[in-house]
């Protein structure tokens, strides 16, 4: 009876296994694509990261803030990249004016913007590289909030003089600056301006004192020269040039070394004063922690347009150079500018309160 329950009743070992051991069977393979998974995100860490930082761009407008009054040659250049811009990307640049404090109202609005690439800023030397050593308060940091995209041409700034004055020539006005220290008045967009800072610089290097006369803008300066108000004053060439041809207004001199095709009848302010120069740039800015790759997309995207024959044209016939850099050069160029005009305001000891 002890051997009763022998080998006969004996329960198979596999009958033991619990519904944990049935399921490894398909619990295996999904591990192993866990696991498998797993170590390829681990084999490429800057994946997730990239596709973040890179989203596909543009997929919405973009906003292109020009910050001086319509009509000048921020607004002509802004105007002509936006619609270079939205032919090649395939969305809508709205361009926007917003001027006032010498540029720093509508670029104070691009710095405190979003950093994704739909609000650029149609940059020139006052917000990016003057106004903070010139003005006493600033609304933006321009070398913490904003960054260099793609420098798209270079202007050069022109002497110009109202009939009325009599001055025809480079050496006819600084000799009657030397005659008559300060009767000679000089207009400009602004204290702190491209304008001002070229005719500051005239009077160092010439050795002349002339009376400043700031404007809110080009547009009235322009306006009281025509008119005799003021003896001289220096714009950019695109803005000028009609005036020029038209004989309103008498060229004096360029302030780029070489003379310009346009006007090649007309001096270089070197020939007269060896070493001066001073000309204009306007550029593409965005807000800085702009994606890297965004930024480099829209600067080919200008670089691209700036090469076609007939944006060259466009940009020649206004007197400019085309230009088109990437944004480390442009960066780097910026860099230089700060120092150039830091010198330079420091010297003429100009603050605007």
């Amino acid at each position: 009876m002890a051997r009763s329950t022998g080998s006969r009743i004996r329960t198979p070992r596999r009958r033991f296994f619990t519904g944990a051991a049935l399921a490894m069977p398909l619990v295996a393979p999904l591990a192993m694509s866990i696991a498998v998974s797993l170590a390829v995100s681990l084999a490429t860490p800057g994946t997730a990261a990239a596709q973040t930082a890179a989203p596909s761009f543009p997929n919405q407008p973009i906003r292109l803030i020009v910050p001086f009054a319509p009509g000048g040659t921020t607004d002509l250049l802004g105007r002509l990249v936006a619609d270079g811009l939205r032919d090649k990307l395939g969305q809508p640049v709205v361009v926007e004016n917003k001027g006032g404090a010498g540029g720093n109202i509508g670029s104070a609005d691009v710095a405190r913007a979003a950093p994704d690439g739909y609000t650029l800023l149609m940059a020139t030397p006052g917000p990016m590289a003057i106004n903070q050593y010139a003005y006493a308060k600033m609304p933006f940091d321009a070398e913490k909030q904003l960054m260099a995209i793609s420098n798209v041409a270079s202007v050069p700034n022109v002497l110009i003089a109202s009939p009325q004055s009599g001055i025809q020539s480079m050496a006819d006005l600084l000799a009657r600056a030397k005659a008559a220290p300060g009767k000679l008045t000089f207009g400009s967009a602004g204290i702190g301006s491209t304008s001002h800072l070229a005719g500051e610089l005239l009077k160092q290097m010439g050795q002349v004192e002339m009376t400043h006369v700031p404007y809110k803008g080009v547009a009235p300066a322009k306006a009281d020269l025509l008119g005799g108000q003021i003896d001289v004053m220096f714009d950019n060439l695109p803005t000028a040039l009609p005036m020029i041809e038209s004989g309103k207004v008498v060229a004096l001199g360029v302030s780029v070394p070489a003379r310009v095709p346009s006007i090649k009848d007309v001096p270089t302010i070197a020939e007269t004063l060896p070493g001066y120069a001073l000309d204009s740039w306007f550029g593409i800015v965005a807000p800085a922690g702009t994606p890297a790759p965004v930024a480099r997309r829209i600067a080919e995207t200008i670089a691209e347009f700036v090469r076609q024959p007939d944006t060259r044209d466009k940009i020649a016939k206004m007197g400019a150079t085309p230009v088109g850099s990437m944004p480390d050069a442009f960066a780097a160029e910026v860099a230089r500018e700060r120092t150039k005009f830091k010198t330079l305001v420091e010297q003429a000891k100009i603050r605007v309160e």
